[in-house]
């Protein structure tokens, strides 16, 4: 049986030879050293990262179990369980509503005008927008903007708190759900520009694939 040592040994005496022959080939026909410290400390340091061994840089990714924060998502479920809707009313009931449903099935609708229009929604661009979804996080979000506050002194000496909600006021409300999961945010003209951006592309893109 060979052991670790004698393992050792045949290593550390490849080693040896290997730094003998390179430093040999510094050496001139006359036995002087070649005048080239640069390149003479790269290649024994070469050498000895070669007899050593460097460790291989790695990198793994880990799925994780449970939900993302408290009030979050599960981290693992099926994307046939994915809806996303998006409802926008303009605050007078002489407009209807206008209304986006996405499903990760593949199926959607276009409600507008009183009409509701199926379409194709590729599951690719769902999963698009489920991470921009994540990358704002969403799921943190209040789930009403809705409500306007502001402060005033009372009697010189107190600060009080009023709450404004415009009934009449149009808006938006945006759910996500997945299985029993459900999270929903309500914003009017003051809210998230970053979801209000999701939200016009979102319709904007449904309009065009379900009047194809």
């Amino acid at each position: 049986m060979i052991s670790k040592a004698d393992t050792d040994q045949s290593t550390n005496s490849k080693c040896e030879l290997e730094n003998a022959a390179f430093i040999a080939g510094f050496k001139l026909k006359r036995g002087s050293f070649i005048r080239t410290p640069n390149e003479f400390l790269a290649g024994t340091l070469l050498m000895v990262i070669t007899c050593l061994g460097m460790p291989a840089a790695m990198s793994t990714e880990s799925v994780i179990t449970g939900s993302l924060g408290p009030g979050g998502p599960p981290l693992t479920y099926h994307i046939d369980d994915v809806h996303i809707h998006l409802t926008r009313h303009l605050g007078n009931a002489a407009f209807p509503v206008q209304r986006v449903s996405l499903a990760g099935s593949g199926s959607a609708t276009l409600e507008r005008d009183g009409k509701i229009m199926p379409f194709t929604y590729q599951v690719k661009k769902l999963l698009v927008l489920m991470n921009e979804f994540y990358r704002i996080r969403f799921f943190d979000m209040p789930d009403d903007y809705t409500n306007r506050y502001s402060v005033f002194l009372k009697d010189e000496e107190t600060v009080e708190t009023a709450g404004l909600h415009m009934l009449d006021a149009g808006g938006m409300r945006i759910c996500f759900t997945a299985a029993s999961y459900e999270k929903c945010v309500n914003y009017g003209d003051e809210g998230p520009s970053e979801l209000e951006d999701i939200a016009r592309r979102i319709f904007s893109e449904a309009d065009v694939l379900a009047n194809k």
